[in-house]
């Protein structure tokens, strides 16, 4: 019999889509590509609610802006927690 795993599909889905949203916003920002552009637009609104309350928290060390890093480590281990937290089969 075939299973689909719905649920577990749609949070590896979900949960990776907001991190590639997330690397390319960053690749963007060191070609200083800012929201004058749709697409970049499109993206800071998909990623800002995760990113600004841990950019508040954490400052940039140099030029490098820390909470990218954590908030992809956090998406990632949300993703692990809520696939252990599924039933087998869901």
């Amino acid at each position: 019999m075939l299973q689909l795993n719905i649920i577990h599909q749609a949070v590896t889905i979900s949960t990776g889509l907001i991190i590639v949203a997330m690397f390319v916003r960053f690749i963007a920002s060191w070609f200083q590509i800012d929201e004058r552009y749709a697409f970049i637009r499109i993206l800071a609104y998909i990623t800002d609610p995760f990113i600004v309350p841990i950019r508040r928290l954490v400052k940039p060390v140099w030029v490098l802006d820390l909470s990218f890093f954590i908030v992809w480590f956090m998406l990632q281990t949300l993703q692990l927690l809520l696939l252990q937290a599924l039933p087998p089969g869901w």
